[in-house]
C-alpha cells in the first residue's frame, strides 16, 4: 500500500513539474492598452491577431496576454469604442504598452436616448449631442448645468429659489424633459424647474441631449428636448475616488465614491456635500447661502448570462440661508428620494429583450423655523411614480422592433403651505401608455417610425407619431425628423391658487386643455480628418400654448392667471464646427439663432434668448510625457428679452418690453494629471468669468477662481 502511494505521489509531482516547466517555456505575447492622452488603462480592449485567427481582451488594469505562440513576430490589432484602431508589431516574450486615440466629436460614443437602444453617435438617426465625463472634466465644469451651458446651442439657466429655470430653443424648463439613467425627474417648482445639482458631476459618465420633440418615446413634457444624465458604472474589481473643489465666497465641494465589479455583482456609491455663502453685489446678482447633502446607491446582480436585477437609490438635501442680519427667522429646506429597480431578460438567441422598471420619485418641502430649535414645518411634497414594460426585438441587422406599456401617476399635497387654497389638500394626475417604434435599414438609409398612444384621466387621449430618416453619402451625414408632441398641464398650473409673499396673486385654470406640438427638424454633417460641422434647422409650432398673463386688480396689484393661448411658432437653426490640429489642439464652437413667437400677441416668448453661441479651444499638451489640458472656452447670449402685455381695470391693454444685458462670459481651466501605477491624482485651476461679466438677471458674481483636488484608485 505504501508503495502504490509513493509511486502515486511521484507521477503526480511529475505532471506539476512538467506543467510548470512548459509554463515556464511557453511564448507569450503581452501589453498594456491605455488612452494616449489621460494614460488611464482601457479594461474590455480588443486585442486580435490575423495571422493565428486568435484574440483576447484587456482586464481590468488594461492587460493582455496570448499564450502558446511561435517564435516570431505578430501584428497586433487593437480596438476599443470610441478610440481609432491601430496595428502594430510586437514581438514573443515583449510586454508593450498601446496607446490609443479617443475619437474626435465623440462619433464612437454609444448613445441610448434618441431610440431606447444603443448605438454609435455617427450611426444614430436621430440627432444627439454627448457631454462625455472627459470633456466635462477638461472644461472644469463643477455642475450639471455649467455642463450643459458650456457644450449646448442655445440652452440659457438661470437659478433660483425654485431650482434652475433652463430654456432651450426658446421653451422653459416645463417643455425639456429630463431624466436620469432614462428615468424621469419630478419638478420641484412652480415653472417645472428641476435643481439639477441633486446629481453630482463627478457622478456623470455622459449627458445626452436630444434637441427636439420626443414624445413618441417618452410622452409628455419632451416637447423642447430631452436631457438624460447618464450616471458612471464601476468597470475594475476595486475603484475609489476622491474629489474636492473650493471656490470664492467660501463655495465647497466635496465627493467619495467607492465601486467594485465582480463576475456577478456590480456596486458602487457616492456621497457627496457642497456648500457656499452665496452673494449680494450691490445694484448686481444675489445667490442665498446652501448647505447640499447626497448620496447614491447603485447595484447589478447578474442571476445568469442572460437575466440580472439592478437596484438603485438617491437622497439629496438642499437647505437655502438668509441673508446674515435678517429679520426673517424662516428658511427653506428640501429633500428630495428616488429608488427604483428595473430587471433586464435576454433569450437564448438574443434576438428579444425585456425590461420591467418601476421608479419612485418623491420631493419633500419644509419650512425650517430657527426660533423653535430648526424645527420641520412639512410644506408640500410631490411625488412621481413610473411603471414601464419594454421588449426590443432584434429580427436581424436590418430591422429592430421597440414595444412596450407604460404608468405614470404624479400627486402634489400641501400641508401649511397654502398653494392649493386655504386648506391642505391632495392633487393628482395619471396616465397610462402604449408606444411602439420600428427601425428599418435600406442600404445607406435608416428609418424609425413611432408612436405612442396616452390616455389621461383627466384630458382623455393623445397619439403622438415620429419619423426619422438618416441617410450617408461618404462623409456627409442627412438627418430629418417630424413629429407631434404633447404637454399635458401640469397639477401647479390647474390648481394652484396662492398669494406670492403679498406681492400678487397666482389662480390655476382647471379648464387648461394639453398643449399639442408639430415638430420637423432637418441636419447635414460633415466629418473628416479632424474636421466635424453640421448645420440643424428646426421648427416647432405648439397649439393650445399655456401661458401666463397679468391683470391688474382695482388695489393695483397684479392678478397672474393661467390660459391656452391660440399657438406660439418657434424656428431657428443650431451650427457646429470643430477642428483637431496637430492631433493636440481642438477648437469647436456652435452658434444658436431662435425666433420664439406668441402668435396671438406677436412677442417672444418670456425670456427668450433670440443668438447664443459657445466656443472652445484645447490644448491637449505632454511635459515631459506628462500629459496635461488647458482649455478656453466662453459662453456668448444676446440679451434676455421681457416682453407682456399687461390690462389694467378699465380694459386698456398695454406692452412692456424689458432686456437684460449681452451675456459674455469666458473661462480658462488647466487640468494636471499624475499617474502612479494604480493611483491617480487631477489638479484642476480654473479661472471663471475671465472679464468680470456681472448682470443681475444671470446670476454670476464677476470673477472666480477654482482650485480642485482628485484621487483616483483602481
Amino acid at each position: 500500500m505504501t508503495q502504490k502511494l509513493f509511486i502515486i505521489i511521484i507521477l503526480l509531482c511529475s505532471v506539476i513539474v512538467e506543467n510548470v516547466l512548459a509554463q515556464a517555456s511557453s511564448t507569450t505575447i503581452s501589453g498594456v492598452v491605455i488612452d494616449e492622452q489621460t494614460k488611464e488603462s482601457l479594461p474590455g480592449a480588443t486585442v486580435y491577431i490575423d495571422e493565428l485567427k486568435q484574440g483576447t481582451a484587456t482586464d481590468h488594469n488594461g492587460v493582455f496576454r496570448i499564450k502558446d505562440v511561435d517564435e516570431k513576430p505578430y501584428i497586433l490589432k487593437i480596438s476599443f469604442l470610441g478610440y481609432s484602431d491601430i496595428k502594430d508589431t510586437i514581438y514573443p516574450n515583449e510586454s508593450k504598452t498601446f496607446e490609443l486615440v479617443q475619437i474626435p466629436f465623440n462619433l464612437g460614443q454609444v448613445v441610448i436616448t434618441g431610440t431606447r437602444t444603443e448605438k454609435r453617435l455617427a450611426d444614430s438617426p436621430v440627432r444627439t449631442i454627448v457631454i462625455n465625463k472627459n470633456e466635462i472634466k477638461k472644461a472644469g465644469s463643477v455642475s450639471t448645468i455649467e455642463a450643459l451651458q458650456d457644450y449646448i446651442p442655445g440652452i440659457v439657466s438661470t437659478p433660483n429659489a425654485m431650482g434652475n429655470n433652463m430654456r432651450i430653443r426658446g421653451l422653459n424648463s416645463r417643455y425639456i424633459l429630463f431624466l436620469v439613467d432614462g428615468e424621469r425627474l419630478v419638478a420641484e417648482g412652480a415653472g417645472g424647474n428641476v435643481n439639477l445639482e441633486q446629481i453630482d458631476f463627478n457622478d456623470i459618465e455622459r449627458i445626452e441631449v436630444i434637441n427636439e420633440a420626443s414624445s413618441s418615446l417618452y410622452g409628455s413634457n419632451a416637447v423642447g428636448g430631452v436631457i438624460n444624465i447618464i450616471t458612471k458604472k464601476p468597470v475594475h474589481p476595486i475603484e475609489v475616488g476622491i474629489n474636492s473643489n473650493f471656490q470664492n465666497y467660501n463655495t465647497q465641494k466635496y465627493h467619495f465614491d467607492i465601486g467594485t465589479r465582480l463576475k456577478k455583482l456590480s456596486v458602487r456609491s457616492d456621497i457627496f456635500r457642497n456648500s457656499s455663502d452665496g452673494f449680494d453685489i450691490p445694484n448686481g446678482p444675489y445667490a442665498a447661502r446652501y448647505t447640499d447633502y447626497g448620496t447614491t446607491l447603485k447595484g447589478v446582480y447578474k442571476f445568469t448570462d442572460r437575466v440580472n436585477a439592478s437596484l438603485n437609490g438617491r437622497f439629496f438635501q438642499h437647505e437655502t440661508f438668509n441673508p446674515y442680519n435678517s429679520m426673517n427667522v424662516i428658511h427653506h429646506l428640501d429633500r428630495k428620494l428616488a429608488v427604483g429597480s428595473t430587471v433586464n431578460i435576454c433569450s437564448k438567441d438574443s434576438s428579444n429583450h425585456q425590461q420591467i422598471s418601476v421608479n419612485l420619485d418623491k420631493f419633500y418641502k419644509f419650512d425650517v423655523l430657527e426660533k423653535m430649535d430648526n424645527k420641520l414645518e412639512k410644506g408640500l411634497d410631490a411625488y412621481y411614480m413610473s411603471a414601464r414594460f419594454v421588449n426590443t426585438y432584434f429580427h436581424n441587422k436590418k430591422l429592430e422592433i421597440v414595444a412596450g406599456a407604460e404608468y405614470n401617476q404624479g400627486q402634489l399635497s400641501t400641508f401649511t403651505s397654502k398653494v392649493l387654497g386655504d386648506k391642505p389638500a391632495t392633487r393628482s394626475i395619471t396616465d397610462i401608455n402604449l408606444f411602439g417604434q420600428a427601425q428599418y435599414t435600406l442600404g445607406k438609409l435608416i428609418s424609425v417610425l413611432g408612436t405612442r398612444y396616452t390616455y389621461n384621466k383627466q384630458f382623455g387621449s393623445s397619439v403622438n407619431p415620429k419619423l426619422s430618416l438618416m441617410y450617408r453619402i461618404g462623409k456627409l451625414t442627412f438627418r430629418g425628423g417630424v413629429g407631434t408632441s404633447f404637454r399635458a398641464p401640469e397639477i401647479k398650473e390647474l390648481y394652484y391658487d396662492f398669494s406670492h409673499q403679498g406681492m400678487f396673486w397666482v389662480y390655476g385654470n382647471p379648464d387648461l386643455k394639453p398643449e399639442k406640438g408639430l415638430f420637423s427638424s432637418l441636419s447635414t454633417e460633415y466629418t473628416s480628418n479632424g474636421f466635424n460641422t453640421s448645420l440643424s434647422v428646426y421648427y416647432n409650432k405648439i397649439n393650445n400654448k399655456i401661458t401666463q398673463y397679468v391683470i391688474i386688480n382695482s388695489e393695483g396689484k397684479e392678478d397672474r392667471y393661467y390660459k391656452n393661448v391660440s399657438s406660439a411658432t418657434l424656428k431657428g437653426f443650431d451650427y457646429n464646427i470643430g477642428r483637431l490640429f496637430l492631433n493636440r489642439f481642438m477648437l469647436k464652437a456652435t452658434y444658436s439663432y431662435c425666433d420664439a413667437k406668441d402668435n396671438m400677441t406677436g412677442l417672444q416668448l418670456q425670456s427668450n434668448v433670440k443668438h447664443s453661441a459657445t466656443v472652445s479651444l484645447g490644448w491637449n499638451g505632454e511635459v515631459m510625457k506628462s500629459p496635461f489640458s488647458l482649455q478656453l472656452s466662453g459662453r456668448i447670449n444676446s440679451p434676455k428679452l421681457y416682453q407682456r402685455i399687461t390690462t389694467d381695470n378699465n380694459g386698456k391693454q398695454e406692452t412692456l418690453t424689458e432686456k437684460s444685458s449681452p451675456y459674455n462670459i469666458w473661462k480658462v481651466t488647466l487640468v494636471k494629471p499624475f499617474t502612479i501605477d494604480r493611483h491617480t491624482i487631477n489638479i484642476t485651476l480654473k479661472c471663471d468669468n475671465i472679464f468680470g461679466f456681472k448682470e443681475p438677471s444671470f446670476i454670476n458674481p464677476g470673477r472666480q477662481y477654482l482650485i480642485g483636488l482628485q484621487y483616483k484608485f483602481i
